[in-house]
């Protein structure tokens, strides 16, 4: 079988794909990835085809002065301006890499391009989410109002999913239409995945689907890119966990700062408010290296694998992005989540509501007194360091890329 896996998303969006494809390869199937360029020496490293698309999402994240910290309104905003001059040539050039494709697969950003290339090659189009979207419940919020309150019951619930729904297409939705008619020569709403099930790249113990959607909502557990056997830290990051005293990571992966040395000056205020060393992951622009580099008790790095430095620290501070959530919890230790924008509060309410981190603290209310407060919640809960490892202990019997495998074999199967 031809894959193509289109994933036009941040590294945290990306990697879970890697790791999907790199299952099906291994299953004997031809997989080509379609992704930012941004993603070429990543995708490579893995052996897999890569096809790249025009353009770099690291530079645009990095010149949008925090739009992330402005929440989901403004990152819609940003979407909103970016996609129009972009999404013609993405579509041509996804048209392109899809030729001779058996199937095409992808999240919300592959949706946005592959779902309407598969319509016009006339081939299926099997959806792969990192969030449970299009799985309505009355058992928790929808992706993009995790704050729904409380006194508006299971029905506020339900209805909740719904509008996340539309909140997710609503700043694609023109160009998508744009190049459907310009590029394919298509009109009307793409059909390419009618009647096909899902597939979500994370853990049941997590988030569970409804019971009555479970034979066409397929969570099969997380979606994970082993690095450790490839990758070699630095001697002087094994050293500097390796010293006395908890070490706690800080990181906010592709989330953009538009003053990253004042954040950085205060995270590292509540690292040492709580007495923690902490280890400063600068990501796309969220902290600033340069800046943390002057003292003992920081290391800092662009990037380090999230499944070789989470396991080793006590905590992790992050953005809660679905798969660095997803590598916290699977580490075993309590996260802070700090959520940005768009579904970060929903994972960050997840994490809460498992008890296995404590309240969450959006970027716009990050102070280091609150964040130095749950630093040393995290290191002393011996209750919550306590679910937090149990939990990491269920999701990693689970073999998500296998399971995920088995079920896109089976599904594809029955819709050539």
């Amino acid at each position: 079988m031809r894959v193509a896996v289109v994933s036009m998303d941040t590294r945290g969006g990306i990697q879970p794909y890697i790791a999907l494809s790199s299952g099906l390869r291994r299953a004997g199937h031809e997989v080509r990835m379609i992704a930012p360029s941004d993603f070429a020496t990543m995708i490579a490293e893995h052996g897999l085809e890569f096809a790249p698309l025009s353009g770099s999402v690291e530079a645009v994240l990095r010149t949008s002065l925090g739009a992330a910290e402005g929440g989901a309104i403004a990152s819609m905003r940003l979407a909103a301006r970016e996609l129009p001059a972009r999404l013609g040539t993405w579509t041509r050039e996804t048209l392109e890499a899809c030729e001779g494709v058996d199937v095409l697969t992808g999240g919300v950003g592959g949706t946005v391009i592959g779902l309407s290339v598969a319509e016009k090659l006339g081939k299926p189009f099997i959806p792969t989410h990192l969030q449970p979207i299009g799985a309505v419940t009355d058992a928790y919020p929808g992706v993009m109002l995790a704050r729904t309150p409380r006194w508006l019951g299971r029905w506020g619930r339900r209805v909740s999913h719904r509008l996340s729904e539309a909140a997710i297409w609503m700043p694609f939705k023109g160009a998508m239409n744009a190049a459907r008619e310009k590029v394919l020569g298509l009109s009307g709403r793409p059909v390419a995945a009618f009647d096909v099930p899902t597939l979500y790249g994370f853990s049941r113990h997590v988030v569970q689907v409804p019971p009555d959607a479970q034979h066409t909502r397929l969570v099969t557990g997380y979606w994970t890119l082993d690095t450790q056997a490839s990758w070699t830290p630095p001697a002087g990051l094994a050293q500097f966990i390796g010293r006395a005293g908890p070490v706690v990571s800080i990181g906010f992966g592709s989330m953009s700062s538009a003053d990253p040395r004042s954040l950085t000056a205060l995270v590292r205020r509540a690292a040492r408010g709580a007495g923690v060393r902490a280890v400063l992951l600068a990501g796309w622009g969220g902290l600033d290296a340069i800046a943390a580099d002057d003292g003992d008790d920081v290391y800092c790095a662009d990037a380090i694998p999230h499944d070789w430095l989470f396991p080793r620290v006590a905590a992790v501070v992050h953005h809660g992005g679905a798969g660095t959530t997803g590598a916290g919890l699977q580490a075993g230790i309590p996260s802070v989540v700090v959520p940005f924008t768009m579904d970060q509060p929903f994972w960050a309410s997840r994490v809460e509501a498992l008890g296995v981190g404590p309240a969450s603290i959006p970027r716009s209310r990050l102070t280091d007194e609150r964040l130095a407060a749950a630093l040393r919640q995290c290191i002393s809960d011996h209750d919550m360091r306590a679910r937090a490892a149990a939990l990491g202990e269920k999701i990693r019997g689970e073999d998500g890329v296998r399971e995920a495998v088995a079920h896109f074999e089976r599904i594809a199967s029955q819709h050539s």
